[in-house]
This record gives C-alpha cells, sequence and structure tokens, in this order.
C-alpha cells in the first residue's frame, strides 16, 4: 500500500522568555506501510527553514521516529515519557540533542489519521524549550 496524501503540519516552540513561535503548512506526503509499521516521507520547504532536506516519519504505535536527510540530517524518537538522545546537523555544526517526550497521540492508519507529540528539548543538558507537534494526514482527492 502507498498513497499520496496531503499532510496538515502544525508546530508550536514556546521558549522562556518569548512568544510561542507557530508554524502551520500543507505539504504533499507519501503513506505507505512496511510491516506493520507505517511511513510517512516529505520533503521540507523554505518555510521551515530546512529546504533540501526530506523527513520521514515512521510510525510504530505510540513509538514515532523522525528521520532527516538532505541538508540538515537529524533523527529524532518520541516515546511517551521517555527521553532519548540524538544528534543534529546544523549549518554551524553538530549537536547532541536530547527529547523528552510528554505525549505521543497516534491513529495514523491505511486513510491518514493524526499525529500530535509534545516535547521538550534539551541542548547540552539545557531546556532549550517546549515543543508541540500536530499533523493531519487525508488522501489527496483522485
Amino acid at each position: 500500500m502507498k498513497k499520496e496524501v496531503l499532510v496538515a503540519i502544525s508546530s508550536t516552540q514556546h521558549f522562556e522568555g518569548t512568544d510561542p513561535e507557530q508554524v502551520d503548512l500543507v505539504t504533499c506526503a507519501l503513506l505507505y506501510e512496511r510491516g506493520g509499521k507505517y511511513y510517512l516521507v516529505y520533503d521540507e520547504s523554505a518555510l521551515t527553514g530546512l529546504e533540501g532536506t526530506r523527513t520521514t516519519i515512521k510510525l510504530d504505535g505510540q513509538a514515532v521516529m523522525m528521520r532527516r536527510t538532505g541538508t540538515y540530517p537529524s533523527q529524532m524518537l518520541f516515546i511517551e515519557n521517555q527521553r532519548h538522545v540524538g544528534l543534529y546537523e546544523t549549518g554551524y555544526g553538530t549537536m547532541t540533542v536530547s527529547t523528552h517526550t510528554s505525549r505521543v497521540y497516534n491513529t495514523v492508519g491505511e486513510d491518514g489519521g493524526q499525529l500530535a507529540i509534545d516535547y521538550t528539548i534539551e541542548v547540552d543538558n539545557n531546556v532549550t524549550g517546549e515543543h508541540h507537534f500536530e499533523m493531519v494526514i487525508t488522501p489527496q482527492p483522485q
């Protein structure tokens, strides 16, 4: 099963001492299933600041892995009530980034669905902000 889908993404970041920053985006993606897990693949745009980067999201129940390749490679793992350490490439070098996930909501199946993740990010063991990531996946009209 491979389907072209529309993905509406809303990402809100809140850093201490600043107003929340929100990015909303609608993009085309490919949704497929392999080995009982769903995968969503899309290309980032200039709107996200990650142009030239491809994002692959692996959905395995309540475990979600986000892998980016291309201009800004990274990998992040989100499992509710767990902390995971990964690397994040920037134009200035590689950073160690930890995510602590407080909530994962996943209803994605072959006809689309919804994914929501609440998490904090730590860079060099300092919490840099709270994040809410949400996407709604719908089949593209034929």
